[in-house]
């Protein structure tokens, strides 16, 4: 049984690591949800999918990089110590609410972003409009426990700075780089994860799934199809936080 359970749980973690590493995102409210229903305990499950949306964007941005655009590495500048502030905020506001609103919102962005016409890309930002976009990015992502890549993609395409593919690679990039802060901030729970065989089981499905999931959303896929990819997940991500 414990076979059958692992590889049915393997399966629904590739098929999602695939998916959203085509778009340049790591999954980690679909993996906490794939861990919590396995058997793991809440609080193992937490680290388990901060650990996966590292090893998945880490691995995906190695397909990734070479559609980033320096400057916007800068987001993460502003993002890691806002989330810190985000995060302690959080305590004092309803979750329900916030959720609900953040989910729409997710949900709408995506939307919007699939229907609208797609912009030039060609509208010009500053290193000071970068470093205080990331500070708002991450003191959102902080408040509601959501990894900042879903509110930094829509704001790249829709605002015109960037074309799919790099948005795809500027938020693996941010994410990677925000997941990894948030795991250093928790080093002392890691252990706690690895009580059970499960995540041993599913680090190398996280890894070769996400290479596949880069390199087809980064070599195979048009940048109209990337567009395409980074909206549903957004409106599928959006429509998952206010169903959860």
């Amino acid at each position: 049984m414990f076979f059958l359970e692992i590889l049915l749980v393997a399966v629904v973690l590739s098929l999602a690591v695939v998916i959203y590493t085509m778009g340049g995102f790591g999954g980690g409210s679909v993996f906490l949800a794939i861990l919590v229903l396995s058997g793991l305990a809440p609080s193992q499950a937490a680290i388990g999918s901060l650990l996966f949306n590292i090893l998945s964007t880490g691995m995906s941005f190695t397909m990734w990089r070479i559609y980033l655009k320096k400057k916007f590495t800068l987001f993460v500048v502003g993002s890691i110590p806002f989330s810190f502030i985000g995060g302690l905020l959080s305590l004092k506001i309803s979750e329900y609410i916030l959720k609900l609103v953040m989910g729409l919102v997710i949900a709408g962005s995506g939307l919007f972003t699939l229907v609208s016409r797609k912009p030039s890309a060609n509208v010009r930002v500053n290193i000071v409009h970068i470093i205080l976009i990331g500070c708002l990015i991450g003191f959102i992502a902080g408040l509601t426990g959501i990894g900042g890549g879903v509110y930094l993609a829509p704001i790249l395409l829709l605002s015109g700075v960037s074309n799919p593919k790099n948005t795809a690679a500027t938020t693996t990039f941010f994410i990677f780089s925000n997941s990894l802060a948030g795991l250093l901030a928790r080093t002392e729970r890691i252990p706690l994860a690895f009580q059970t065989p499960t995540l041993f089981i599913l680090i190398p499905v996280v890894l070769v799934s996400a290479m596949v999931g880069g390199h087809i959303g980064s070599r195979k896929l048009s940048q109209e199809n990337v567009r395409r990819v980074i909206s549903v997940i957004l409106i599928g991500v959006g429509l998952f936080i206010i169903i959860y």
